[in-house]
């Protein structure tokens, strides 16, 4: 019991000058500039490694699963057509503004560590480009699932239920995987591998249930357009934005966690 107040208390305790909800929104900053080429990155690769008419019909599959508002179905063709369509060369210059998210993350998360560092915007870059690596493996495994879930997600009842069961354990076991990435080559110092593996599966958890909660945002009939006197891109980029903000919150937190797990196995170790 001593030791889970001691956790409770370290992730509580910020660091002199931190400010969870500034480098979140910085993070978010980065993830609009950087999310949409590393999506494109990926899916070019996922183009590579499985044959285009394979994305394109799970794409399709997974789209006909997901609620027709807001734009939603167009923007994810869009993507994918675009992505299927770039060259090699057009692949690789995509890749410098997505590392521009991994400066992001890794700048939020010094301010979550203790750990100094240097050369905190190049490191972020190199560590992000570690993890677009993993990346289209990683959307390959949701694509691939996409034709079984998505009927069950329009057939409704208990097959809905199963759908949503099965999408959260494959979105937590993927996103938890890029999580490994993220927190330890993207994250500043080392962590060790127990308190990596915790703290990447169960911030993990909590992001695929969140992503789960977004299916059920777009399904709700107000139009996003509504605060901004009916500019449709305005409230799109809006929601979206606050969308990735609170995101952004439960990944930062979700670091905050492991850098205070490992801090206490390393304490238990010493004095061991």
């Amino acid at each position: 019991m001593s030791r889970l107040r001691q956790f409770a208390s370290g992730v509580r305790t910020t660091f002199p000058g931190s400010d969870l909800a500034l480098w979140a929104a910085g993070a978010t900053y980065f993830g609009v500039i950087g999310l949409v080429p590393l999506a494109l990155a990926a899916l070019w690769a996922v183009g590579a490694l499985a044959g285009h008419d394979t994305v394109t019909g799970a794409m399709s599959a997974a789209i006909d699963g997901l609620p027709g508002g807001h734009g939603t179905p167009e923007a994810l063709r869009t993507l994918t057509r675009v992505a299927l369509s770039m060259s090699w060369v057009q692949a690789l210059v995509v890749l410098f503004p997505a590392s521009l998210y991994g400066e992001g993350l890794r700048r939020a998360f010094v301010q979550m560590s203790a750990e100094p560092d240097s050369l905190t915007g190049w490191r972020g870059r190199a560590g992000l480009l570690g993890v677009a690596a993993v990346a289209p493996f990683l959307v390959l495994v949701v694509l691939l699932s996409a034709p079984y879930i998505g009927p069950l997600y329009t057939a409704g009842g208990w097959s809905l239920v199963w759908g949503v069961f099965v999408a959260f354990h494959i979105v937590w076991v993927t996103v938890s995987t890029a999580l490994l990435g993220v927190f330890g080559l993207i994250g500043p110092g080392r962590i060790g591998w127990r308190a990596l593996a915790i703290g990447a599966f169960a911030t993990g958890s909590i992001l695929s249930g969140f992503l789960q909660g977004f299916v059920l945002f777009l399904a709700i009939p107000i139009p996003w357009s509504a605060p901004f006197g009916g500019l449709p891109i305005v409230g799109a980029v809006t929601a979206l934005a606050l969308w990735l903000y609170i995101m952004h919150i439960l990944v930062l937190c979700g670091f905050r966690a492991t850098v205070v797990l490992d801090q206490m196995n390393r304490a238990s170790h010493r004095e061991s």
